[in-house]
C-alpha cells in the first residue's frame, strides 16, 4: 500500500513539474524581455558551453564559451559571432571536450589588472587545471605549465 501512494506521488510532482515546465514555454515576449536569446541567433544553437567577464586594459568583456578537443574560444555575447579571445589546450582533449570541461574562470591569478584563463576538465577519472596568463606583449593568452596540474583518480584540485 505504502509503495503505490508513492509511486502515485512521485506521478504527481512528475506531472505538476512537466505542467509548471508547459505554462512557462512561451513565457519570451521581445517587448517584454528585448534582451532575450531567440530566433536564428547562434547562441541558441547550442555551442555555447559556458560564459563569463574579461576584464582587459580596465574593461569588462562579456564572453560566451565554445569548448573545442584542441582550444577554447571565447565570443562576445551579441547576436552576431565575433570571436574576442582563445586560449589553445597544451594537449588535446581526448574523447567529448564537452563532457570533459568542468569549469573555467578568468579571475585575475597574476596580478596584472588583466583577466587570465584557468579549465578544469575530467577525463578518465583524472582532474586537469590548465592556466593562462593574459600576455599584453604577446597579446594574447600564453600558457602557464607551472600553475596547472594533473590530479589522478578524480581527486579535486
Amino acid at each position: 500500500m505504502k509503495r503505490t501512494i508513492r509511486k502515485l506521488f512521485v506521478l504527481a510532482l512528475v506531472l505538476s513539474q512537466c505542467l509548471s515546465l508547459t505554462a512557462c514555454g512561451n513565457a519570451v515576449d521581445d517587448e517584454q524581455y528585448p534582451d532575450e536569446v531567440v530566433g536564428d541567433d547562434w547562441r541558441v544553437t547550442g555551442v555555447v558551453r559556458d560564459s563569463g567577464i574579461i576584464t582587459r586594459d580596465g574593461e569588462d568583456i562579456d564572453v560566451l564559451v565554445c569548448i573545442h578537443a584542441e582550444d577554447a574560444a571565447f565570443y562576445y555575447d551579441s547576436e552576431e559571432q565575433v570571436l574576442f579571445d582563445f586560449v589553445e589546450y597544451p594537449t588535446a582533449i581526448q574523447g567529448d571536450p564537452w563532457e570533459s570541461f568542468q569549469s573555467i574562470d578568468f579571475a585575475d591569478r597574476n596580478d596584472d589588472g588583466n583577466s587570465d584563463v584557468a579549465m578544469v576538465f575530467e577525463e578518465n577519472g583524472e582532474i586537469t587545471l590548465m592556466v593562462w596568463f593574459w600576455n599584453a606583449d604577446a597579446e594574447g593568452f600564453v600558457f602557464q605549465p607551472e600553475e596547472s596540474s594533473t590530479m589522478p583518480g578524480g581527486k579535486s584540485l
